[in-house]
C-alpha cells in the first residue's frame, strides 16, 4: 500500500521553499538563504521518499545515496539558519563551518559504501539509514542532534524573549516531530516517521506564515503610531 504522507510533505515543503526563497530575494538575509537551501533539500528527500516505494519504483542505489547524503545535513542547516537569525555573534558561521567539515567525509563515505539493494527496495523513508554500514550511520547524528537542538531550542528561546510571538511554539513542535520520528526509526520502528514528518512540516509552515503575519501587523502598527 502506497504511503502518501511523503508526497504531502514534499508539497508543503516545496511551497515553504518558494516563500522563504522569495523572502531572501527581497531582504537578502543569510538565514533565509540557508533555510531556503535546507527546505529544498527537505522537499527533494521527501519526494524521493515517496517515489522510492516498491509500488512506484524499483530499487535505485544512486538515488538512495543522494537521499541519504542530503537528509541529515538538511536538519543541521535549519539549525544553522536559526543561529544566524538569533545570535549577533558568529555562532552561525562556526556551526556552518562545522557542517561543511563533517559533510565532506560523510559524502565520501556515502558515495562509496556497500549497500544492500534488497534493503533499498523497501523504500528510502521506510528504511532510513538501515541499508548503510554502521561506520556511515554513526556520522548522521552529528548533523541531526545539534541541528534539532538549535532549531527547537531557538524557537523556544524566541518565545521566551517575546511571549507575543506564539508562532514560535509551532516552530518548536514542528522541529520536534521529525526529530522524534527519526529517533524512533533509528531504533527499528519506521511506522510513524512519514506522518511525523508531515505533521512537523505543516507545523513549521504554519508557524512561518503566522510569523509573517505578526511582522506585517507590527509594521502597520508602527506606521500608525508615527502618524
Amino acid at each position: 500500500m502506497i504511503d502518501y504522507f511523503p508526497l504531502i510533505t514534499s508539497i508543503i515543503s516545496a511551497t515553504f521553499t518558494v516563500l522563504v526563497g522569495m523572502q531572501y530575494l527581497q531582504r537578502r538575509k543569510k538565514h533565509q538563504l540557508i533555510w531556503t537551501i535546507a527546505l529544498f533539500m527537505f522537499f527533494f528527500t521527501s519526494l524521493l521518499g515517496f517515489v522510492s516505494q516498491p509500488e512506484i519504483m524499483e530499487e535505485n542505489i544512486i538515488l538512495y545515496r543522494l537521499y541519504y547524503v542530503l537528509a541529515a545535513p538538511m536538519v543541521a542547516l535549519l539549525g544553522a539558519g536559526t543561529l544566524y537569525l538569533l545570535t549577533h555573534k558568529p555562532f552561525g558561521k562556526y556551526f556552518l563551518v562545522y557542517i561543511i567539515i563533517i559533510f565532506i567525509p560523510f559524502a565520501a563515505l556515502v558515495s562509496t559504501a556497500s549497500i544492500d539493494p534488497n534493503e533499498v527496495a523497501e523504500g528510502f523513508e521506510k528504511i532510513g539509514g538501515a541499508a548503510m554500514p554502521s561506520y556511515v550511520r554513526i556520522l548522521s547524528p552529528l548533523f541531526t542532534i545539534p541541528g534539532s537542538i538549535f532549531l527547537i531550542g531557538g524557537a523556544f528561546y524566541s518565545f521566551w524573549l517575546d511571549r507575543t510571538r506564539n508562532y514560535n511554539l509551532l516552530i518548536a513542535l514542528g522541529g520536534a516531530f521529525p526529530f522524534f520520528g527519526g529517533l524512533i526509526q533509528r531504533f527499528g520502528d519506521p511506522t510513524f516517521l512519514s506522518i511525523f514528518h508531515t505533521i512537523g512540516t505543516l507545523l513549521l509552515f504554519i508557524g512561518f506564515v503566522l510569523s509573517r503575519e505578526y511582522v506585517r501587523k507590527r509594521i502597520e502598527l508602527e506606521k500608525k503610531t508615527e502618524k
